[in-house]
């Protein structure tokens, strides 16, 4: 699959996880650690196959690439930062909501940014062989990540 269909179509998965989040009830406190755990086993694989195979591919045209990179791994790190601040709070913790809201718009700003600048340089500077091969390597990483983080 090409490289941007599959993330977009991950970031979209995890849209779909916010969404179904913010529909369940306060008092659903077992629904919401388990939708909690999903949206982080997704951001967590997507992330780091992506930080494995896309990004050195962008990051490797230097210049505004490069550039690129820094800032969408710096998202990252707060996206990272926020899943364990979340992890270690129950749903009945007065700031679990702020704590997820602040969450859910991290990530969508952080994929505001990727599909558009990020997408965009990617789709001038690699060819459409390049953009199906990255693809099928995020396929197969984010396989074998999924199954360590199922041991």
């Amino acid at each position: 699959m090409h490289v941007l269909k599959l993330l977009k179509k991950d970031h979209s998965t995890v849209q779909s996880l916010f969404s179904r989040f913010e529909r369940v009830g306060k008092s659903a406190h077992e629904k919401k650690n388990e939708l909690f755990a999903e949206i982080r086993r997704e951001l967590q694989l997507h992330a780091k196959a992506e930080e494995e195979i896309f990004y050195p591919a962008v990051k490797a045209f230097n210049g505004e690439g490069r550039l690129l990179i820094a800032e969408a791994l710096k998202e990252h790190k707060d996206i990272d930062r926020l899943l364990t601040q979340i992890s270690r709070l129950k749903p009945t913790d007065k700031n679990y909501g702020d704590k997820v809201e602040t969450l859910i718009e991290t990530v969508e700003d952080h994929v505001e940014e990727e599909e558009g600048q990020i997408f965009r340089f990617a789709e001038e500077k690699c060819s459409q062989e390049q953009l199906e091969d990255l693809g099928r390597q995020i396929e197969e990483r984010k396989k074998i990540l999924d199954q360590q983080l199922a041991a």
